[in-house]
């Protein structure tokens, strides 16, 4: 599935899939490296350096041989069509929120708060049971988590990938854009915590490594379409010569989530040991019923507000580094202008 202005790896052959049209054209590769050839010079593009030749990105401000103008970028969505800054990427997923809370937020909050209702009712049901239906009650309420985590992962992949071009994607159609790609999500998940796993067992530093190098893999599974094993051998290639840089972004982004998560559960605290008579021993987690309900009500808020920054957050890295190495910027600025001028339809 290629939902989305060629977002395909480049050199590799378009995928079919059920969604928006796939506008633009891979770039091909070039070298062992596999990263596309600089673009021929687009409108909007000024000082394009001889095909062949790598872009200058660093080293001083922009001067005539450089291909990206930061002032005279486009900018269709969320984000200037160039290299990012930090600043930016973390600005650009609070704005993918603020433009779209129904395809956020909306998403977010519904399919957490099915998860979590669930999940108090496991809690409240084994809370006074066996220990071995306690340990399969938290087997289940984990397994929930899980599936909740890389089902919002996918969905806002999508509707942030659509934000980058100024469009707005509907809860339902952010939904059927990624139902084609769900199963093989679990896998994905489930190969990806096994390499995490195989990196902890090794050394705590080869888990954050190994998680790292493949962070990006939602975001190109869903996306460019692809197999599991070429998504994780792609999110590899993407952070290659950029995973200090990745890190830190991924780094940040989880403190900002945690921050915000925090909130909530200093609020739920609070009012959980403001009435130990009615919400049981919340120090020594002897909670009552209400209390399971009450602590439930601030994971479902705390998962709401946190989750759309972590995930919005990976897909504008993965967009960023795509950007730098591959010249997606141009194939990006070719479709949010057809989009503008009517000739693509999202999907």
């Amino acid at each position: 599935m290629t939902d989305g202005p060629g977002w395909a790896a480049p050199g590799a052959p378009p995928s079919g899939g059920s969604g928006a049209p796939g506008w633009g054209t891979p770039l091909p590769p070039a070298g062992p490296g596999g990263f596309g050839q600089a673009p021929p010079p687009q409108p909007g593009y000024p000082g394009q350096p001889p095909q062949g030749q790598p872009p200058q990105w660093s080293g001083g401000p922009p001067g005539p041989q450089n291909r990206w103008r930061w002032n005279a970028a486009p900018k269709p969505g969320i984000i200037p069509l160039r290299p990012l800054a930090l600043g930016e990427i973390l600005d650009g997923t609070f704005a993918a929120v603020r433009t779209n809370p129904g395809a956020t937020v909306g998403i977010t909050l519904a399919s957490a708060a099915v998860v979590e209702t669930a999940s108090t009712l496991i809690t409240i049901g084994t809370d006074n049971a066996s220990t071995a239906v306690g340990v399969l009650g938290t087997v289940a309420t984990f397994v929930l988590d899980l599936v909740l985590g890389l089902f919002l992962a996918g969905v806002l992949s999508v509707v942030v990938s659509e934000a980058t071009l100024g469009s707005r994607i509907g809860p339902t159609d952010a939904v059927r854009r990624l139902a084609p790609r769900l199963a093989g999500l679990f896998g994905l998940t489930a190969v990806v915590a096994l390499a995490i796993a195989i990196g902890t067992l090794a050394l705590l530093v080869g888990a954050v490594v190994v998680g790292v190098y493949l962070s990006l893999a939602t975001p190109v599974y869903v996306l460019e379409g692809g197999s599991l094993r070429q998504s994780l051998r792609r999110s590899r290639t993407i952070v290659r010569g950029s995973w200090w840089r990745t890190f830190g972004i991924l780094l940040l982004a989880s403190l900002v989530a945690l921050l915000l998560s925090a909130v909530f559960a200093i609020a739920t605290g609070l009012v959980l040991a403001s009435a130990p008579g009615v919400f049981g021993d919340f120090l020594n987690g002897d909670l009552t019923t209400s209390g399971h309900i009450v602590e439930g009500l601030g994971n479902l808020l705390a998962t709401t507000v946190s989750t759309p920054i972590m995930s919005g957050a990976v897909v504008l890295i993965y967009i960023d580094l795509r950007i730098r190495r591959e010249g997606l910027d141009v194939t990006l600025s070719e479709a949010a202008r057809a989009r503008s001028a009517g000739a693509g339809t999202p999907g």
